[in-house]
């Protein structure tokens, strides 16, 4: 078995709940190790979500919380931003990804 690809969620609002639960009880090939969010207490909210998750049998990890998007471009263990910002907001997340080396996925 190969080893999962490691993401960081930038954006945990609206359209997150279908990853998180896609990311920790379907797609095995995808680890979700981090989230992040301009409001502090929807990235909680979402590693809330994935503890649930564990507790209900889901075979995943409980991601860490990044204060900002600059701080989960830097982590090494990351090697695609899932890029779940507002319309507006995708063009500069992803601009910035990519210029710090990262693979970009954006909704």
């Amino acid at each position: 078995m190969t080893k999962p690809v490691r993401v960081a969620m930038i954006g945990v609002g609206a359209i997150s709940g279908i990853y998180l639960k896609n990311l920790t009880e379907t797609f095995r090939e995808v680890e979700l190790i981090g989230v992040c969010d301009l409001i502090p207490e929807r990235a909680e909210k979402g590693v809330a979500d994935v503890r649930a998750r564990i507790e209900q049998g889901a075979k995943a990890a409980v991601p860490k919380i990044y204060k900002d998007m600059y701080e989960a471009f830097a982590d090494p263990e990351v090697e695609v931003i899932l890029n779940l910002t507002r319309p507006y907001e995708h063009f500069e997340v992803t601009k910035q990804a990519l210029l710090h080396g990262k693979h970009v996925y954006s909704e």
